[in-house]
């Protein structure tokens, strides 16, 4: 019965059973239910990068021509356009004068008197379909752009043409009622409401010059220094020096964790010998630290740079992420907006060519600085051959999933003896500082990590070691780009990284197979894939003046106009502006909407029509890991109680999701174990005390953990946007120390129940060994049993 209830009700078995069973049954595997052996999966065929096995599409002119002709007609005769324009609200006397008048000119039979909006608009669609060829289609600026649309986008670019063409004979088409036909009075106000409708919609969708939307850079020719290479080339390094030269200045990251690098090197006077330790402030989507009031200098993550102030020095890192469908938009808007007298901008060399023409569209004047890899970076002779009993000390293996990594921390503890370092997205920036800290000293002889070392995480790394060159995306698996695999193995033998003095520089990639080693050379070896396209998004204020643009309903009582859900339901608004956005296609792609259509029906579920649009648009940027059924429970009842107008406590949205009393168990069994401990009279960590009580103390407990930590950062950034609602931010500090401390204990606790399965194997070297590694605390504390 359970089998068919699904996924969907955890939520409702956690209002059900006690806190101890919750954590017993959270996603026990079948094997270990049934107690029979783990059954072995097949390996997943070997996927080569898209950009090795796939070839640019093409087009001649003439197909291009065929497509946009194919295009219109689909536009024509597509319901979806009937409908989308049927909402947006127009006169229904302007719609038939409009028809009537066309009809006139043309010579066709005009639509019936009493025809529907929906019939009104089907004959538009199809009249201007008719009077308008493919190669008369001039939304773009050029047969160039079409192509390049086309290329980035498909049949999207082409559908926003069709609209944008649409619109614009629509509006020519009224003009020409207004100005040649002799109309009633209130027929004329009608046409006219209805032309500046048009006219306002294909304003507001206007994304062709981003540039002119920030006055304040424009008002300045920046001195923009792109500095660009392989990874461990240095390139961020002298950035780093302008930036803490200068009087005022910003860093921009793609991750908390390199900002709050950055934010302690500048502090700490770490940058560069000679550099003495300046002031600087942090601020991320979740975390204000100041330092000094009148700091001049502030490390950010990209989302959180402030566009609004002047500085004499910008540093933004990572600027190949301009073009990510999901996050580029904040790149764009720091490159296009930031207003510094100097712009630093680091990354790839792929960047090079958009920088250069986006330089341009802003006056700016660009200078580019190009380095080379420190130390050398070498494909294996061979890979592991599937065997982990070959993984060395110093080496990172890299898998892409939170169970294929401690599948692999196990099996390579248990067959070469050495002990593994653990970094994955989910752990919190502060746990996977403190497991690299642990890696870097050799306290631990081997990093398991995903895909988050490519960034944030400076490791003493030999070999990068992928276990596969593809990962699970939600829906199925797909290659690693390019850019993936050069910036992970680019993390092998960093410059300054040596754990031995004798090591030779330089690092090696590697295969956990041999079938893709193949793969794995052709990948970094190929040419760097130039990046044309920045991502852009509408801005709020944009979104919001289209959302005014709406159509409403008259509720019972006369002199009141009320919202409508479906009406401002966040998804509509997207899709409306997806579908109507008219982008350069030269050097712009619009971004993705998934994280905001994601969390759409979540908002008009929970909110509903009490909240403006302005609060769904900041609701539908939270970033809530839509996989976590527990996190999105969560921000559901979050929303509720703000659409209430009532203060938002972090325990009242977290009650009856077992998270809560996944943290109070672990921290009843560490006060039990610090108790013991003392009473003991040792020094040696409190996990070495604590009970062996497998149903707290597991993964499944860590995973509940790392769904409160997950929420606790959101009530955290939620604070920021609504300081009125979310004002327990000093309770969801504490709370969220408190946690990390549990997650700390957690991990400890699953190492000392490993030991003691050694100890009573008749294994207890290697029990102690494993111990002094990752509790490097315990002295001589006696062997847990």
């Amino acid at each position: 019965m359970l089998a068919r209830w699904g996924r969907g009700s955890v939520s409702a078995l956690a209002r059900i059973l006690p806190p101890r069973a919750l954590l017993h049954q959270a996603r026990t595997p079948n094997y270990k239910r049934h107690e029979g052996k783990r059954p072995r999966r097949p390996r997943p065929k070997p996927l080569a990068p898209l950009e090795l096995t796939t070839k640019p599409r093409v087009l001649s002119a003439t197909e291009l021509e065929r497509l946009l002709g194919e295009a219109v007609e689909s536009y024509a005769q597509s319901s979806a356009s009937v409908q989308r324009l049927e909402e947006w609200g127009f006169s229904l006397v302007a719609l038939q004068w409009l028809c009537d008048r066309l009809a006139q000119q043309q010579g066709v039979a005009p639509v019936a008197p009493n025809a529907t909006p929906s019939e009104a608009w089907t004959w538009l669609l199809q009249t201007w379909a008719q009077s308008l060829p493919s190669h008369k289609l001039h939304t773009f600026a050029s047969a160039n752009e079409r192509m390049l649309a086309y290329t980035q986008q498909g049949d999207d670019a082409l559908h926003r043409a069709c609209a944008q063409s649409f619109l614009a004979w629509l509006r020519q088409a009224w003009h020409d009622v207004r100005t040649h036909g002799e109309l009633p009075a209130t027929s004329q106000n009608h046409v006219r409401e209805a032309s500046a409708h048009v006219e306002l919609i294909q304003t507001i969708t206007n994304l062709r010059t981003p540039t002119l939307a920030y006055s304040n850079a424009r008002s300045l020719t920046r001195q923009v220094h792109l500095h660009v290479g392989p990874t461990n080339s240095g390139k961020t390094h002298g950035a780093l020096v302008a930036l803490t030269r200068a009087r005022t200045g910003l860093y921009a990251g793609p991750l908390r964790l390199l900002a709050h690098e950055v934010w302690d090197r500048i502090n700490q006077g770490a940058v560069a010998p000679h550099i003495a330790p300046r002031a600087c402030n942090l601020r991320t989507g979740e975390e204000l630290r100041v330092v000094d009031e009148y700091a001049g200098l502030v490390s950010c993550t990209v989302e959180m740079a402030d566009v609004t102030r002047s500085y004499d020095v910008a540093v933004i890192d990572e600027i190949q992420m301009i073009a990510d469908p999901q996050r580029g938009f904040a790149w764009t808007q720091a490159v296009l907006g930031l207003p510094a007298k100097e712009l630093h901008l680091c990354g790839e060399a792929s960047a090079v060519p958009l920088i250069r023409r986006l330089v341009a569209l802003c006056g700016d004047e660009l200078h580019v600085h190009e380095y080379e890899r420190l130390t050398p970076l070498r494909v294996a002779p061979q890979s592991l051959r599937g065997d982990l009993s070959r993984v060395e000390r110093g080496d990172c293996v890299v898998a892409f999933s939170r169970s294929g990594i401690f599948a692999l921390k196990e099996q390579i503890e248990a067959k070469t003896g050495l002990h593994c370092a653990v970094a994955y997205g989910a752990l919190p920036p502060e746990t996977k500082s403190e497991q690299a800290k642990l890696f870097n000293a050799g306290k631990l002889d081997v990093m398991v990590a995903s895909d988050a070392i490519g960034m944030g995480l400076n490791l003493k790394i030999k070999r990068v070691i992928f276990d596969t060159l593809s990962k699970w995306n939600g829906t199925e698996r797909v290659p690693l780009s390019l850019s993936q695999i050069k910036q992970i193995a680019g993390r092998a033998g960093r410059y300054g990284t040596a754990r031995d003095a004798e090591e030779a520089p330089g690092g090696f990639a590697l295969t956990r197979h041999e079938d893709e080693m193949d793969t794995l050379r052709a990948a970094l070896a190929a040419p760097v894939q130039p990046i044309t396209h920045a991502s852009i998004q509408p801005l709020s204020r944009q979104l919001e003046d289209l959302s005014l643009l709406l159509p409403r309903v008259r509720t019972r009582t006369k002199h009141r106009r009320l919202k409508t859900r479906q009406d401002y339901a966040v998804s509509t608004l997207y899709d409306d502006f997806h579908a109507l956005a008219n982008v350069d296609a030269r050097a712009f792609t619009l971004a993705d909407f998934d994280t905001q259509q994601a969390m759409s029906p979540v908002i008009e579920q929970r909110g509903g029509d009490r909240l403006t649009h302005a609060e769904k648009e900041k609701w539908s940027n939270t970033p809530v890991n839509m996989r976590d059924e527990r996190a999105v429970a969560w921000v559901g009842h979050a929303i509720e109680l703000y659409a209430r107008g009532e203060l938002v406590d972090f325990e009242a949205c977290a009650r009856h999701l077992g998270t809560m009393e996944a943290e109070q168990a672990v921290a009843e069994a560490m006060a039990a174990a610090e108790a013991r401990r003392d009473a003991a009279g040792s020094t040696a960590p409190a996990a070495v005390f604590a009970d062996d009580d497998e149903h707290v103390l597991s993964i499944h407990t860590l995973m509940l953990l790392e769904s409160l930590h997950r929420t606790l950062t959101l009530y955290l950034w939620l604070g920021f946007r609504f300081p009125l609602a979310f004002c327990f931010r000093q309770d969801a500090e504490a709370r969220k120390r408190r946690a990390e401390a549990s997650i700390h204990f957690c991990l400890e606790a699953i190492r000392v129940r490993r030991a003691q399965r050694l100890t009573r194997l008749g294994r207890r070297d290697e029990a102690r060994s494993l111990l002094q590694k990752h509790l490097p605390n315990m002295g001589r504390a006696p062997l847990p049993r």
